[in-house]
Order: structure tokens, then C-alpha cells, then sequence
């Protein structure tokens, strides 16, 4: 006895998976940072990589429960459509084969994504602890690959991390090596099932007729171009007209022209759709000229049937699509960086981009800053990491750890200021590149010792790849107040940073009473007289300061 299903609701009925699919990808990738920021212990890896196993299983979990409902409703609207009722259907057996079989290819999809995502991230995890198998090996493979360029461990990772963040978490390589994220390829599978759903039911409404046409819809891609309009038959057996299997596509190149052996559909997120075709009410000479007009003798595929004008739509159509698809990326990235700086919806977003120009540069000068901000605090982990085990190595001590990084909102401020509010991308690039003090530390030491720390700190720096690019030594320079080492270094990673090296006494005056003096001193409300004055009190402050032994070396 058939299946008796209800009639589906008019909504999308991929809807759910699609934001299924997104939220898993933002939930891995959360994960994935929130591992990042806990360090690189072996348990926080395995129970970052539990999580991540959990969230793909749910989404695995959630997909098995609707997919089969969800094609089923797909079926049966369409099977009502092609035969023209509303009523609620039964389906047959034959039917109902191709609805689970529909379900066990979209699901089979699925499972490969998850186990695909699932390798993506023991990669980033980098977890060689796993039991013996496929993904230990990838993982431990990627990791030597990279260590192999001469990037240690926790560079890998981060950079990994941050390339998942910008493209999603990969879980489908194409033939031509393209990567699909998890969300983009969950979504194009379920989009092409739905459409073979659709097209199935058309053609096994009416088990008795053969006949059917793929309708022209004008600016129409390349591939479909030859193929619509043309009139085919469903079981291949019929003379006069070329296999429908021939428009699908067949899975055994060597099989059977029949729909069992087909894709069901000419391309993924494939538009065209399949109406019965009939020979009735019409003359000879039409029957032939659809004949005439299907055969790929007298008609041949390779050659693009589309006009001038309809091919300049369709590129057209191209055009704006992937304009739409970009601004989309874009108001993501966007939003992810700057949050609350950015408009709500998207609709607002592509109005203010197109329409409000000062605004727009304005908007894209707070994302070429904070998107800055982003990449040079993401590297200060493995710095720190390096710095503080130089410090254990040398016995010179580091403080301040806990204001190493400079805020968001300093940053901003700075940049802008510095750059005297440009809104040109160049001058606030070049502003950006010439700020050097986002990442600071600062390592102390007494003042019979304070040269011979900066030699061993700085020695160790070099033999770990670390580069100095500037060093100022102010202690004997009787025109600055300030009494410090101050240093530029360049990380492996191309970062810049500051290191600041100071005795007690010089860090204690330079970070209490001298700060509160120099911060008055260099606001523009300041009167010369008032600025001199505070002048004074900080050269009175430094002149107490006993200067290291042998500072002079230091150049």
C-alpha cells in the first residue's frame, strides 16, 4: 500500500538544512578559536576535537531525521503539480524507491562532508595522538610539511585556523582542486537533490508517457543552452528522439540509457525544469520540426543556440549574481571584524556601499583598520610563547605581561590620529605598517645587570629567527626625559613589536608618575607655558635614576 503523505507548506522546504549546514560551520569554527585561545595543551586539544566530533555528528544526526521527510514532501508537490491536483497522494512503490534512494545519496554526501570537516580540523588541532589511521597520518603529514618550510608547530596551526575562518571549514575537493566549504557544499548537495526530487516525480507521474521537454528559459548558461527546448524520451527507446539520459548525464558512461543511470539533472543548481510533451492537436510539419529540432544528428549540442542578446543577458545575470554573492562575503567579513560598527542587514549594507559614498569610505577605512588589528594580535601568542620561555632560559625577568597587547580602541585611535583621519587606504596601510607598539613587553633587571640582559635576551632572539630592526637608548641622551632601551623586532612571521628594557626604579617612574605627566603634556589643549613646566618635573624625576653599568654599549 502507498506511503499517504500531506500536503507540504508552500516554504522552502531546504531551508532548514541550509541553516543547519551554517549553523554547524559557525559553531566549528568557534570551537576552533576558542581552542586556539586555551593554549596548546594535549587535553585541550582532544576535548576541543570531542566538541567538534559532537557538532558534526549533530548535524549528521539532524540531517537523518528531515532528509527523507524533506524529499518526500518535495515528491509529492511536484508529482501534484505534473498531474494537476491538490489532493493529498499516495506515492508508489517506485516512487517511494527513488525518494530513498534520493535521501541515501544526499545523506551519503553529507556523512563524507562531516568526516572531510572533521579532517580539516585535526589538521589545524593538530592531534598525532589519534589511534593509528588515515587522519592521524594526514594530520601528522600536514604538520611536517609545514615544519619542513621552516614554520614551527604553533605557526601551522594558526595559520590553518585563520584560512578557516576566512573560507569555512573544508569538506569537499572538487576534480579541479577547488575547496568547498562545509556550508557551500552541504548546500549545493541538498539544492541538487531537491531539483532531482523535483524532476523525479514529473517523470514518474505518468508511468505510461515517455515524452517530455526541457523548457527554455533564454539566458541560460553554456552547458544548458544545446539541451533546452529539445523534446526527449524518458526510457530511450523511442527513434525519433534522443534519451533524456543523454541531457542528465549517465553515472556508468558503458550503462543503460534509462533514468536509474542518470544524475536527474543537467548540472548542480541546475533552473531547468521537465513538462510532459505530446503529439496531440499538433500538424505534421510541427511534430517533424520538434523532431528535427530535438535530434543530436540534424541539431547538434556543440553548438551554442543562444542570440546575441540572450548570451549578454546571461552573462549579465553572472555578473550581478556574483556581485551579490561578493557583497555578501563581504558584509560577513565585515561584520565579523567590526560588529556593531557595521549596519544590521545586508539590504542596508549594499545601500550604503552604492549610494552613500563618504559613508562607505568611512566604513571601509574602520575595516582596513580593525581587520589590521586582527591579524597583528593573532600572531602575539606564539611571540609570547618565544619570549617567555627566553626570559625562564636567561633568568631575566619579564612584567607588564598583562598589558602586552595594546587595545582595540588605542589602536583605532592612534592609526587614526597618525594618519590625520585619512580615509585613503594607502596612507592608512602605511600608518598601520609604521606602528610598531600593538605587541610590547618590557624585560627588567638591576642596574649592575641591565646590559648583560639585553645582550643574553637579544642573543637568544636572533638564534630563534627574530630580526632587530631599531634600538633607542635614551639614558644618556640628555634631551629625553624618558630613561629606557626601547627596541623594534621583526618575528619570524614578519610581525613587528616593541621590547622595552628597563631597570626597577626607570620602569616604576616611567609607567606611574611620568605617565600621568606626559599624557597632560601631549594633549593639543596644553598651553607652552603649562607643557614646559610639566617638562621639568619629568626631567627632575629621571635625574634621580642610577644609570646602568656599561649602557653605552648598547647602540
Amino acid at each position: 500500500m502507498p506511503t499517504l503523505i500531506r500536503p507540504p507548506d508552500i516554504d522552502d522546504k531546504t531551508r532548514f538544512l541550509r541553516m543547519l549546514f551554517l549553523r554547524t560551520e559557525r559553531r566549528l569554527i568557534a570551537e576552533i578559536n576558542r581552542k586556539r585561545t586555551s593554549g596548546y595543551v594535549d587535553y585541550a586539544e582532544v576535548a576541543a576535537l570531542k566538541r567538534t566530533q559532537q557538532i558534526l555528528q549533530e548535524m549528521v544526526d539532524e540531517s537523518w531525521a528531515y532528509v527523507p521527510s524533506m524529499i518526500e514532501s518535495i515528491f509529492y508537490r511536484s508529482e501534484a503539480a505534473a498531474n494537476g491536483y491538490a489532493n493529498a497522494a499516495g506515492l508508489t512503490a517506485t516512487q517511494m524507491g527513488i525518494v530513498e534512494q534520493l535521501s541515501n545519496n544526499l545523506l551519503g554526501d553529507i556523512v563524507e562532508a562531516s568526516t572531510t570537516a572533521q579532517k580539516t580540523i585535526e589538521e589545524v588541532f593538530q592531534v598525532g595522538r589519534q589511534q593509528e589511521g588515515a587522519l592521524r597520518n594526514t594530520a601528522l603529514q600536514a604538520v611536517a610539511e609545514q615544519q619542513a618550510a621552516g614554520y614551527g608547530t604553533g605557526k601551522a596551526a594558526a595559520s590553518m585556523a585563520q584560512e578557516l575562518e576566512r573560507k569555512g571549514v573544508t569538506a569537499f575537493v572538487d576534480k579541479a582542486g577547488r575547496k568547498w566549504s562545509l556550508q557551500d557544499y552541504c548546500n549545493m548537495a541538498t539544492r541538487a537533490t531537491a531539483r532531482q526530487a523535483e524532476v523525479s516525480a514529473i517523470l514518474t507521474a505518468d508511468p505510461d508517457h515517455d515524452l517530455y521537454k526541457i523548457v527554455k528559459i533564454g539566458s541560460t548558461c553554456p552547458v544548458c543552452a544545446p539541451l533546452e527546448g529539445r523534446v526527449y524520451s524518458r526510457s530511450g527507446d523511442n527513434p525519433d528522439y534522443p534519451a533524456l539520459a543523454k541531457a542528465f548525464g549517465k553515472v556508468d558512461p558503458n550503462g543503460p540509457e534509462d533514468l536509474a543511470n542518470t544524475y536527474l539533472n543537467i548540472h548542480p543548481n541546475c533552473l531547468h525544469s521537465l513538462v510532459k510533451y505530446t503529439t496531440m492537436g499538433k500538424t505534421d510539419k510541427q511534430i517533424q520540426k520538434d523532431k528535427d529540432f530535438s535530434s543530436f544528428e540534424k541539431n547538434p549540442i556543440t553548438v551554442d543556440p543562444r542570440t546575441k542578446k540572450q548570451i549578454a543577458a546571461y552573462k549579465e545575470k553572472v555578473r550581478n549574481r556574483q556581485k551579490l554573492l561578493n557583497d555578501y562575503k563581504q558584509y560577513n567579513r565585515y561584520r565579523k571584524v567590526c560588529g556593531n560598527d557595521m549596519p544590521k542587514t545586508f539590504e542596508k549594507f549594499r545601500d550604503m556601499k552604492y549610494n552613500e559614498s563618504v559613508k562607505w569610505k568611512e566604513t571601509q577605512a574602520i575595516y582596513q583598520k580593525s581587520n589590521a588589528y586582527g591579524k597583528i594580535i593573532a600572531k602575539e601568542p606564539e611571540i609570547t610563547a618565544d619570549l617567555t620561555k627566553i626570559s625562564n632560559d636567561t633568568g631575566v625577568s619579564m612584567i607588564g605581561l598583562e598589558h602586552r597587547v595594546k587595545t582595540k580602541d588605542s589602536f583605532l585611535r592612534k592609526v587614526g590620529t597618525d594618519s590625520n583621519h585619512s580615509l585613503d587606504a594607502q596612507a592608512i596601510t602605511d600608518t598601520i605598517n609604521s606602528t610598531n607598539d600593538v605587541i610590547r613587553y618590557t624585560y627588567q633587571d638591576n642596574p649592575l645587570n641591565l646590559t648583560n640582559a639585553y645582550v643574553n635576551v637579544t642573543d637568544a632572539m636572533k638564534a630563534k629567527g627574530y630580526k632587530v630592526v631599531r634600538v633607542r637608548n635614551t639614558w644618556l641622551d640628555k634631551r629625553s626625559a624618558y630613561k629606557g632601551v626601547n627596541c623594534i623586532f621583526q618575528a619570524p612571521s614578519g610581525q613587528k613589536f616593541e621590547i622595552q628594557f628597563h631597570t626597577p626604579e626607570s620602569f616604576q617612574v616611567k609607567d606611574g608618575p611620568m605617565h600621568k605627566l606626559y599624557e597632560e603634556a601631549r594633549k593639543d589643549t596644553t598651553t607652552p607655558e603649562r607643557r614646559a613646566e610639566l617638562n621639568k618635573k619629568m626631567f627632575e624625576l629621571s635625574a634621580q635614576l642610577e644609570v646602568p653599568v656599561n649602557i653605552d654599549r648598547i647602540r
